[in-house]
């Protein structure tokens, strides 16, 4: 125990971590949307602030006292260093003052003019970008008049040659803003959506590991159930298959899961002479009914008779999880208020080895009849016959029914899915069941989607998806 407490606490933070992670990929069209929305705001506002600039360029060839027919690297060099040096002289303020007194201007025009050398070559390019067309052409003007002079004079050991004369823009320049805009757009939005999730998450405060849920309530772990993604092991036209442990798709880490959990559930009934063990959860979807028949069928290869009671009234899926849902003419409702009897009911589920007494129709009143002695006697009538009687029941939070059939049972079982309830909704159902005689066996955490909180160290390799739990609990 020492050991696997020690697991978890080094664990828990990465755990944590890597599920904040999944719950923001799998909002990954929230994401994207949020990033579009923002990206053509970064567009619209790119275009509203944009001021229209016009460019005016003169290229010129760089020249040296020692340069040959052919240009090596020496003579690249020798290039950038002259190119540097010209644009510094275009700056000076001597040369900018000459410039202003050429176009009458009247302002710093430093800030409108750049110059670079073309990347592997001799070529320098001077760029006049202003808002006015004419203001830029005249600079350009003015500096392809007097730059080749001033070089000259500056600068003996090299000369610039005119390449390209500068020519008045008659259109704007593209507005360059737009793509950045939109890129920047695109990642704030996606930031911005990725951190709203991470914090509604921890708002939350969704159990996800066991080691939570045990340090906060005194109540035992009996088994962590991985989450398979069977859509990926299935073609497309195959029928839905269950998730179950007669399934070989699901795995050598699920089965061997639930055959742990067997062994402890045998012993603990063993121990306290349980027989009836009701399967409940704190909310919709964390797998409760797909856990109840799994645990019916490991107990039933082991030699036990076991029979599933479809207590969920409100919502009946014991039929459908097992695939027997045709084979249900007696329902649990007209057992449970005497209309029929108890052998009526039952229905042997022979792949499985186990029978049912399964709903067929939703029943509004449910709180209203399990609270009459009609379960009671069921439950009383079948230990008789069976070993195990595995009871499942409605949400714990959302309806009283589970609390009230726990009048009637020796046990209890709580399913706990990951990142799905909150601490204080499985301590208001382990608080409502202690209140009755039933014992609370454990609870079974439910779609782990990380391996290294697994029972055994298993390590084998899982797709996680939330397939398979939820639809019909």
């Amino acid at each position: 125990m020492t050991y696997e407490k020690t697991m978890y606490e080094e664990n828990e933070s990465s755990i944590e971590i890597m599920i904040l992670v999944r719950c923001v990929l799998e909002k990954w069209k929230v994401l994207v949307a949020c990033g579009l929305i923002f990206a053509l705001l970064g567009v619209i506002f790119a275009a509203v602030t944009y001021v229209p600039q016009y460019t005016s360029t003169i290229s010129y060839v760089i020249n040296s006292s020692s340069t040959g027919d052919e240009i090596t690297d020496k003579q690249f060099i020798v290039a950038e260093y002259l190119a540097n040096t010209y644009s510094y002289l275009i700056k000076s303020h001597d040369f900018i003052q000459r410039v202003k007194a050429e176009t009458g201007l009247n302002e710093d025009i430093k800030r409108y003019i750049t110059s670079s050398l073309v990347e592997s070559s001799n070529i320098m390019r001077v760029v006049v970008k202003s808002e006015d067309a004419k203001k830029s052409y005249d600079i350009a003007q003015a500096i392809s008049l007097y730059l080749p002079e001033k070089a000259k004079e500056t600068v003996r050991s090299g000369s610039l040659d005119a390449l390209e004369s500068p020519l008045q823009p008659v259109m704007p320049d593209a507005n360059s803003d737009l793509f950045k805009m939109a890129a920047l757009g695109l990642l704030a939005g996606i930031a911005l959506a990725a951190a709203v999730v991470v914090v509604l998450q921890m708002l939350k405060k969704t159990i996800m590991t066991p080691q939570v849920l045990t340090e906060k309530i005194d109540i035992s772990l009996i088994g962590s159930v991985p989450h398979v993604d069977l859509n990926k092991k299935k073609g497309k036209n195959n029928v839905h298959e269950p998730m179950l442990v007669t399934n070989k798709k699901t795995g050598f880490v699920f089965s061997e899961t639930y055959k742990s959990m067997r062994t402890k559930i045998e012993r603990f009934s063993k121990k306290n002479s349980c027989k009836a063990i009701l399967v409940t959860s704190a909310m919709e979807n964390e797998g409760k009914t797909t856990v109840a028949a799994n645990i019916a069928i490991s107990l039933a290869q082991n030699g036990n008779r076991v029979i599933m009671v479809d207590c969920d009234l409100r919502k009946p899926a014991v039929a459908t999880v097992v695939d027997s849902k045709d084979m249900v003419k007696v329902p649990a409702i007209d057992v449970i208020t005497g209309e029929a009897s108890v052998e009526s009911a039952i229905v042997n589920v022979k792949k499985y080895n186990i029978d049912i007494i399964g709903g067929i129709k939703a029943v509004g009143n449910s709180s209203e009849v399990l609270s009459t002695q009609g379960l009671k006697k069921v439950i009383d009538t079948l230990r008789e016959k069976y070993d195990y009687i595995i009871i499942d029941t409605p949400p714990s939070q959302l309806f009283t029914d589970a609390a009230i059939i726990s009048e009637y049972t020796d046990a209890g079982i709580l399913v706990v899915r990951q990142n799905s309830a909150n601490v204080d909704d499985v301590i208001g159902v382990v608080n409502d069941i202690s209140q009755s005689n039933a014992e609370i066996i454990g609870f079974v955490f439910n779609n782990v989607s990380d391996t290294s909180i697994l029972p055994g160290g298993y390590s084998k390799k899982y797709n996680y998806s939330y397939y398979g739990y939820g639809r019909t609990d």
